[in-house]
């Protein structure tokens, strides 16, 4: 059984997608001119990718898959697997490049571009989660 650690990144993974989708009633206008929702959408994408990471990586490591080198090949390894499929396993790898330009502030992201990956990625980082759960719930694994 995964550590208590698990359930909690999953559930905080639930209240960060929340927390997007709650963001994204407001219209893009309002979102490109409001910087506390810009800020607060920033966190809770990272977040939410962040604990996607974590659920995968204590997947991994109870399944006893070969370690990952970067977050990723995390995805790659999910889709070797069979926990999702080529385009999640592709969007895994997207989730990682705009986490790691929030978190180390690589590039400077517009409010307008972000907006757009939140749409994408909130529905992309949901099937994603709903996968390894599923899978999870197969191999009677309690997250």
């Amino acid at each position: 059984m995964p550590a208590p650690g698990v359930k909690a990144r999953v559930d905080r993974f639930w209240r960060a997608i929340k927390r997007l989708q709650t963001i994204l009633n407001v219209s893009e206008e309002q979102f490109i001119e409001n910087e506390d929702l810009i800020d607060a959408s920033e966190r809770n994408l990272q977040v939410a990718v962040e604990a996607m990471i974590d659920v995968s990586e204590a997947l991994i490591a109870y399944m006893r898959w070969r370690t990952p080198k970067s977050y990723k090949e995390i995805g790659m390894i999910l889709l070797e697997n069979r926990v999702i499929g080529e385009t999640l396993s592709e969007q895994f790898k997207e989730a990682v490049n705009i986490r790691n330009i929030l978190v180390h502030n690589y590039v400077y992201l517009a409010p307008r571009e972000l907006y757009v990956n939140i749409k994408n990625f909130v529905v992309s980082l949901t099937k994603m989660m709903n996968n390894v759960i599923s899978y999870m719930q197969e191999k009677n694994i309690d997250p």
